[in-house]
């Protein structure tokens, strides 16, 4: 448009030049200028409106590019503070709830405590270490240089304080997660110093003077999870000397049982031996008549004394030996279908042990499926523990000697286990469950809820 108003311009200048003896010609061609100069005036006031919108544009544009990154910043902030409202909340950690997978297997507590050392004693190194200078052995840098009024020494010590203060605030915040970790909050407490440490790194890094090391991060992570696992080894060592004592309290009691059924043999055979020779004599002075009838007597009382003799040794072996009881119970009315109990007891009277499981702990009382004899009864135990290892009802703790199996599952091992262990009893198991009172009390609510609903 500017071109042709020129070339409009270039003629109008032609044609005054040809015709400048003409006056009237002039004044027409001047009349015409005018007219031109007005009709592509605006179009010329067009294009510096249209260039300056385009820079108002490229303005704009560059401003977008900010507020969209200010977008995205304040995006990234929000979803950090729904994280951590959420993890406040108890809710959140019933949700975290899953299965834990350990990161140390050390086979005693001293093992623990040294690794434990080891990683604080490697924090203390970092925390030693001065950040200022980007050293990025510390736990905390700089990541530029500083100047305070103009003074590089005023603008490192200023570094030195925020420094100080944003591993004070992370380490208060690690200490207290670390303090309250548990089985239902391990990953949440580990998601929690994850988003302390990425909090305070967004403020920092948006000034772009220093921030938290991330292998601080990795050993007060690796802290939380060995005081976590360390305190679940504590658990289960107190759980292991629990059923240590649990089994000499048993073993006291069974001794205790056999001492007292030895006295009760000996003063037995006492009674018996006293007769036999009170009838032994007797049949020296007796008739024929009568001598038929003492060496009867003779006869049961010797039988009475042998059988008296073989408890004697049986309970002596009981005592001596690992002798015991192997017992499969179940307790439908109290956990259900298929799950059965397998336990030992070194007791004289093993039903004795049965009945203090069913006490007042449970509803109903155990149904007996087998009462096994063996001269080994520990390793017994522990071959079929060892074998439904993986069908434990609870996974966590050894002492709790419930399965989920069949009783069909249970006999075929104990036929392959039989030969291998030397058992020395008949193998007989009862299939079925009676639980009596169980059957009844559920025939009487059935009864009860038919007679409300009448």
């Amino acid at each position: 448009m500017v071109l042709l108003l020129l070339l409009a311009i270039a003629a109008i200048v032609w044609s005054i030049s040809q015709l400048r003896s003409s006056k009237r010609a002039q004044a027409k061609l001047q009349r015409e200028l005018e007219l031109l100069e007005q009709r592509y005036k605006p179009i010329v006031d067009v294009d510096q409106e249209v260039d300056r919108a385009k820079e108002r544009l490229s303005e704009l544009m560059v401003q977008h590019g900010r507020i969209e990154a200010e977008i995205e910043s304040a995006k990234r902030g929000l979803t950090r503070i729904h994280e951590e409202l959420a993890l406040a909340n108890d809710a959140a950690f019933l949700v975290e709830i899953g299965y834990y997978e350990p990161r140390y297997d050390f086979e005693d507590l001293p093992s623990y405590e040294a690794e434990l050392q080891r990683i604080r004693e490697k924090q203390k190194a970092m925390l030693r270490e001065d950040g200022t200078g980007d050293n990025r052995r510390a736990a905390a840098f700089a990541t530029q240089s500083l100047s305070f009024n103009g003074s590089a020494t005023q603008g490192r010590a200023a570094q030195k304080k925020t420094i100080k203060l944003i591993l004070r605030a992370f380490n208060g915040e690690s200490d207290s997660f670390i303090a309250r970790v548990s089985y239902r909050n391990a990953e949440a407490m580990e998601k929690r110093i994850r988003s302390a440490f990425d909090a305070i790194n967004a403020i920092t890094q948006k000034y772009d003077f220093c921030e938290l090391n991330p292998r601080y991060l990795d050993l007060r992570v690796q802290e939380l999870q060995l005081v976590y696992e360390w305190e679940e080894a504590k658990q289960r060592e107190k759980e292991e000397q629990a059923k240590v004592r649990e089994q000499m309290r048993d073993e006291e009691k069974a001794a205790r049982e056999a001492e007292k059924a030895q006295q009760q043999a000996d003063k037995e055979e006492s009674k018996y031996q006293e007769l036999l020779q009170k009838a032994e004599q007797e049949v020296l002075i007796a008739s024929e008549k009568d001598k038929a009838k003492l060496n009867s007597k003779i006869e049961e009382l010797q039988q009475r004394i042998a059988e008296i003799e073989e408890k004697k040794r049986a309970i002596s072996q009981a005592m001596l030996t690992k002798t015991g009881h192997v017992y499969i119970i179940s307790n439908v009315g109290s956990f259900g279908e298929n799950i059965y109990k397998i336990g030992m007891t070194r007791r004289l009277e093993p039903m004795d042990r049965v009945k203090e499981l069913g006490d007042a702990s449970v509803p109903f009382p155990f149904d007996v499926h087998a009462m096994i004899r063996t001269s080994d009864a520990p390793s017994l135990e522990n071959a079929l523990h060892k074998h439904f290892n993986q069908r434990r009802l609870n996974l966590e703790n050894e002492r709790k000697e419930f399965f989920r199996v069949s009783i069909d599952e249970i006999r075929q091992e104990l036929d392959q286990l039989r030969n291998n262990l030397g058992i020395d009893s008949e193998l007989r198991l009862t299939l079925l469950a009676e639980a009596k009172e169980y059957r009844m009390s559920e025939a009487k609510r059935k009864h009860l809820e038919t007679s409300w609903n009448q």
